[in-house]
């Protein structure tokens, strides 16, 4: 963080005039242009897959980590999924589908750097589809602030791989790997 402290101060304050800029319309235009363009697109895929009926409700433990994460389902619906991410503050429903944001709200926000948001729940939007037949991804998007992450969930026998990746980040955007092991 002093990185970023040190270059606010170094270059953005002494940029900074007491004066307003004087107006610019085309700038202002190409800025407009540019902002109703942006978008953060949903997961493209498949609602279902040929592994979803097996897997759906059975859960994935994990050991103890950084993440706060004790366990996930995926359970399968018609036109979507929902993923059930279990966490020592509760438990969170993610409703989602293929191509489309859902609404909703989850105490597990997947906070910059990875960690565990553990507060009151958090209005999100959520995306998800299967995108192989053994793979799931959730993209979960903090609407209110600048952050989404996506959730890679590889079903590999008994094993739920989980990798995780964040739009923006004060250093690395990638999340290390965690493994899940279903009950025999």
């Amino acid at each position: 963080m002093q990185g970023v402290m040190n270059l606010v101060w170094e270059k953005l304050l002494p940029a900074l005039k007491a004066a307003p800029l004087p107006a610019d319309r085309l700038g202002a235009e190409k800025l407009n242009k540019k902002l109703a363009g942006l978008a953060v697109r949903p997961v493209s895929g498949e609602a279902t897959s040929p592994r979803a009926a097996t897997l759906s409700g059975k859960r994935y433990a994990f050991a103890s980590n950084y993440r706060q994460i004790e366990a996930i389902a995926l359970e399968s619906g018609k036109n979507g999924a929902t993923v059930v991410i279990s966490t020592p503050h509760g438990e969170s429903r993610i409703v989602c589908e293929p191509g489309v944001w859902k609404r909703g709200r989850a105490a597990f926000v997947n906070g910059v750097g990875g960690r565990m948001v553990a507060s009151s729940e958090q209005p999100i939007a959520a995306s998800g589809a299967w995108t192989q037949d053994d793979t799931f991804t959730l993209k979960l998007c903090l609407y209110e602030t600048p952050f989404y992450t996506t959730m890679v969930f590889r079903f590999n026998g008994d094993q739920l791989l989980l990798d995780s990746e964040h739009n923006v980040a004060f250093g690395s955007t990638t999340v290390p790997q965690l493994v899940g092991q279903a009950p025999k």
